[in-house]
């Protein structure tokens, strides 16, 4: 497996890109490692190389990203296709819409009923919009498809919720680049099983005990909507933070664990033998509404993790 970086080719709020280098000393080289949460999986992609196989799974419950890492694992040149082109508002605005139509419940249960099944067409629309768009593309809006038409409809009250940066655009480099980009991708994901769904799926005995190589242990790595982090999630995420605490207070003794949150939302679990690293652990997605929130994230650790009680995540930075 090449040493050289990979990153998302999308830009995702919470993202752990630069934490990722502090994340790895924690999990040391697990046989099988799990992201219930994957997002932009920035802390896969930040893996240290490796000789072999391992077993990997990233899971996440928006279909359309699931359906995005699918295709750039199976048709990457397609989706390079369909992702790539001059920045247009009407095409931006018509592709959205498109998705929107169809981010329906069928969505995730068609991704649930084939581990294999992916549409490269709407990954590399979802790619284009997400690289076009500003803040959150996948808000109400505006935009609507009426009779087969793309309709502008009364929209108030969003006036100033926009983000820190506009965020960069896939077809700057050249297809031809983010075909040779997306080849490196699909590479790296060859053998991650990547599922849709609940979180709760894949923390079971079934997907966190298998494994192979490595050091024989097995990693997760939980990075669940933040319980302080108000509406910048959506509303089925209330109290999915609570509910992977309470997961991490009964969980198997044996697996290296890692929590993400603010502040002290997950104090509780120190009770039960876990530490607490202090230090921006480096959301870095330019969406954030504090100055000061990577200095509030906090990574709790379970007693499994490696030399989690002789070094904090400060010491592990410097």
């Amino acid at each position: 497996m090449s040493a050289a970086p990979l990153f998302s080719p999308f830009p995702y709020f919470g993202g752990k890109r630069r934490a990722a280098p502090l994340i790895w000393p924690l999990l040391g080289d697990p046989a099988g490692y799990v992201e219930p949460f994957a997002g932009s999986a920035a802390v896969l992609l930040g893996r240290p190389a490796f000789k072999g196989r391992r077993t990997e799974t990233i899971n996440d419950a928006d279909g359309w990203l699931v359906n995005c890492w699918r295709a750039l694992q199976q048709a990457p040149d397609d989706v390079a296709a369909y992702a790539w082109g001059p920045v247009t508002e009407i095409d931006y605005h018509a592709r959205l819409a498109w998705l929107q139509a169809r981010r329906t419940p069928e969505l995730v249960a068609w991704l649930e009923g084939d581990p294999e099944v992916h549409d490269p067409k709407a990954a590399g629309w979802w790619l284009y919009v997400l690289a076009c768009g500003i803040g959150d593309p996948f808000g109400k809006g505006p935009w609507r498809v009426v009779d087969g038409h793309l309709r502008k409809l009364p929209h108030l009250g969003d006036a100033g919720q926009g983000v820190n940066r506009e965020l960069p655009h896939l077809g700057d480099a050249g297809q031809g680049a983010l075909e040779a980009y997306f080849s490196r991708l699909q590479q790296r994901l060859q053998r991650v099983r990547i599922t849709c769904g609940d979180w709760r799926r894949v923390v079971q005995p079934s997907v966190t005990r298998s494994g192979c190589g490595g050091d024989g242990s097995r990693a997760i790595f939980l990075d669940p909507p933040y319980a302080t982090s108000g509406d910048l999630y959506a509303e089925s995420s209330v109290g999915i933070a609570d509910a992977v605490r309470e997961w991490c207070m009964t969980a198997d003794p044996a697996l290296r664990i890692l929590l993400c949150g603010y502040d002290d939302e997950h104090d509780a679990l120190l009770r039960h033998g876990w530490t607490v690293s202090q230090g921006k652990a480096g959301r870095g997605a330019g969406y954030a509404v504090r100055s000061d929130n990577g200095r509030r994230e906090r990574l709790w650790c379970s007693p499994s993790c490696v030399g989690v009680r002789q070094a904090s995540l400060l010491e592990l930075a410097t």
